[in-house]
């Protein structure tokens, strides 16, 4: 069967390949150049760039496409909701993959954020004024509008790619607020930076073991620094394992075929 796999994450182009590997025809869809280059080291077949609804009816209509798998990351509401409309639209089945979610002990120095406006009252609560983000460029204007953090010192970890380097610059960030790098990065990689930069609260998204969200929580734990972790946006979604998931694909790509 031929499948859109919507994926710039690893682990979305490791069930990707998984697909592949079990005889499917797979086209990999991510967002970034660099994400694409990744998934053609992986020898997958990929297109980039981003799709609003017309552009992903266009692909999928001239693609002959027997089902859409969204494997992209937990926090991509927009592209989730668009997809599963466009799917709607097509009579084509929509099957959401999702990471696991991160499972962590209560512990006093973890806070749960439900949005970004909660996570910076927190902060402002906690009274640290060097902060660092590590939850991606996306957010950043709705970060630096946040009254409560317009005396805090903001520091960001972000990809290392020229648009994202450019949005920084644009909201106002200076080059030495601006940690550009690829992760995900080990507990002793952060350590370290949180250390020489000084980081009295660390702010995160629940990505997942694959996230790098483990090793934050660790380091912040090691160095008694207060970490704020952004809850997950709620899904219905059912977590399966890659080899689960890629059973109900079958069943239902089955199922589709034996009713038409």
């Amino acid at each position: 069967m031929r499948l859109l796999v919507l994926a710039g994450t690893e682990d979305g182009r490791e069930l990707a390949d998984a697909l592949k590997q079990r005889g499917h025809d797979i086209l990999v869809s991510t967002l970034t150049v660099y994400g694409a280059d990744l998934a053609l080291e992986q020898g997958l077949q990929v297109r980039s760039g981003a799709m609003d609804a017309q552009r992903l009816t266009d692909l999928l209509e001239g693609g002959a496409f027997a089902a859409l798998v969204d494997a992209t990351h937990p926090y991509a509401v927009q592209v989730k909701s668009m997809a599963k409309s466009v799917c709607e639209k097509l009579s084509l089945p929509y099957l959401r993959w999702q990471r696991a979610p991160l499972e962590l002990e209560v512990h006093p120095l973890i806070h749960w954020a439900e949005d970004i406006p909660a996570a910076a009252q927190m902060i402002a609560k906690l009274g640290g004024q060097r902060i660092l983000l590590t939850t991606g460029s996306n957010g950043l204007s709705e970060w630096v509008a946040q009254p409560a953090l317009k005396d805090k010192t903001l520091y960001i970890r972000v990809l290392p790619t020229a648009e994202v380097l450019a949005r920084c610059e644009a909201l106002g960030f200076k080059p030495k607020q601006i940690i550009a790098a690829q992760g995900p990065f080990s507990q002793e990689w952060d350590e370290a930076m949180f250390k020489q930069l000084k980081i009295e609260v660390v702010v995160a998204k629940e990505s997942g073991k694959v996230g790098g969200t483990p090793a934050k929580v660790q380091a912040c734990l090691g160095l008694n620094i207060p970490l704020i972790i952004l809850k997950r946006p709620a899904s219905e979604v059912q977590d399966y394992t890659t080899t689960q998931f890629i059973k109900h694909v079958e069943e239902i790509l089955w199922n589709q075929r034996s009713f038409s």
